[in-house]
């Protein structure tokens, strides 16, 4: 069963990366024409965007949408995912209410005025976000990887034609955006289309009895999964709202870009493994934990085995990659890359793995107690960066190094939780 369960995972995790290989080589074939249309400044407001847009998204289903493969029942499934969608629903017209009433109140609360002018596309960002997630968890379900990876490569697609397209038209920002939010949640159709028939012979066994099932019965995910990826994403925006704040938009920009392009091989690797890692413990259930923790092993090892090449290059070659790809004026992009390998190694090898171990084994509160541990570690190190006055090539060695030691703990608290585990 063990041979059978780990060929089936690897089938699954090529499907993903295919898509996610196929889509980041879109991203990066069309970066060198990107960062050439647009300024640094550019970059530095839409990494404002990004962040701030992900300090938002964990409400866009309250994190229901992990719920949605974890039982084996059609109709537990199909109200899952009817709840997700009337959460997203309510959150988007909240949002996008609140925004036009006092968009500039608010934005100025995470120092983000520089997208006062964009407010509008926060609520279209986060109603696309919301809609490819719990689309994606759903397929997820049924193990349908292929139709996620071919979702992936026709969102990148668009995203990078967007940007490309009205680059060349001068829409300066505001292309960067429209291509963002296309880039993240293109190809909507595709899910549609793939269940459109699932779905209406289904719609018949939502209920609004059953969703309070649902909500009541999975209500640790809006407990604890949801802040804790509030803290997540927090911890990755407040950095780059810091920088936005303390060292101005071009900074940013080059700092934005250097973790953009780090996001390849990690998006390609931890995005299609950490799926498929999910689909498969979420079918062998917390009951087969012995199993769960070897193929976890086996997994991470590979993973880090993986993650050699790539971080190596960087680490080597950095300044040359940016300034031969993206042009002369981005060099220091490649220098502060350099930098940010030093965590992102053991991200590489512990993000695919941490979702469905914490999710399946219904440790939501350990979880939380986790970001906060994060958070509190990168809050604590940009404090210390301003006070002394530390440079932004300081600041990022800091950072990178203060989540090392995070990534570390948090893998031996992974080990910690499948030993325990009956």
């Amino acid at each position: 069963m063990e041979a059978g369960v780990e060929n089936r995972l690897v089938r699954n995790i090529l499907k993903l990366i295919s898509g996610e290989g196929i889509g980041r080589a879109i991203g990066f074939m069309a970066a060198p024409i990107v960062t050439r249309l647009y300024t640094s400044s550019d970059f530095g407001m839409l990494a404002v965007f990004a962040s701030l847009c992900a300090l938002f998204y964990p409400f866009c289903t309250f994190k229901y949408t992990v719920a949605i493969p974890l039982h084996p029942n059609e109709t537990v499934g199909i109200n899952a995912l009817a709840a997700c969608l009337l959460i997203l629903a309510v959150n988007t017209v909240i949002l996008a209410a609140s925004l036009f009433l006092y968009h500039s109140q608010i934005l100025s609360l995470f120092s983000s005025e520089a997208i006062d002018s964009f407010w509008y596309f926060i609520p279209l960002a986060f109603l696309f976000s919301g809609l490819a997630d719990a689309l994606s968890y759903y397929s997820i379900r049924y193990r349908d990887f292929s139709i996620i990876a071919k979702v992936t490569v026709v969102q990148k697609i668009i995203g990078a034609l967007t940007k490309i397209g009205l680059g060349l038209l001068h829409f300066n920002i505001v292309g960067l955006l429209i291509g963002n939010i296309l880039a993240g949640s293109g190809g909507l159709s595709l899910y549609i289309r793939n269940y459109w028939n699932r779905l209406k012979d289904n719609v018949r066994k939502v209920t609004p009895g059953r969703i309070r099932f649902i909500l009541k019965r999975y209500i640790e995910f809006p407990s604890y999964r949801l802040p804790s990826q509030i803290l997540q994403n927090a911890s990755g925006s407040i950095p780059v709202l810091y920088f936005a704040w303390q060292y101005g938009a071009s900074v940013t920009g080059l700092i934005s870009l250097a973790i953009s392009m780090l996001s390849v091989p990690v998006g390609i690797v931890c995005t299609s493994v950490g799926k498929a890692f999910y689909g498969e413990i979420a079918l062998l259930g917390r009951k087969n934990s012995p199993e769960i923790a070897a193929l976890t092993g086996r997994i991470m090892i590979r993973l880090l085995a993986v993650s050699i090449i790539p971080f190596t290059l960087v680490i080597c070659f950095g300044p040359w990659i940016f300034r031969t790809f993206f042009g002369h004026e981005w060099a220091q992009s490649g220098i502060y890359a350099r930098y940010l390998c030093l965590y992102l190694v053991f991200r590489f090898v512990y993000s695919p793995i941490s979702d469905g171990i914490f999710n399946v084994f219904e440790q939501q509160k350990l979880l939380f107690w986790l970001e906060v541990s994060r958070i509190v570690i990168v809050t604590l190190c940009l404090v210390i960066s301003y006070f002394c006055s530390l440079s932004v090539a300081n600041t990022i060695v800091s950072y990178s190094l203060a989540l090392t030691v995070q990534y570390i703990l948090s893998i031996i608290l992974v080990f910690h939780i499948l030993r325990k585990m009956p």
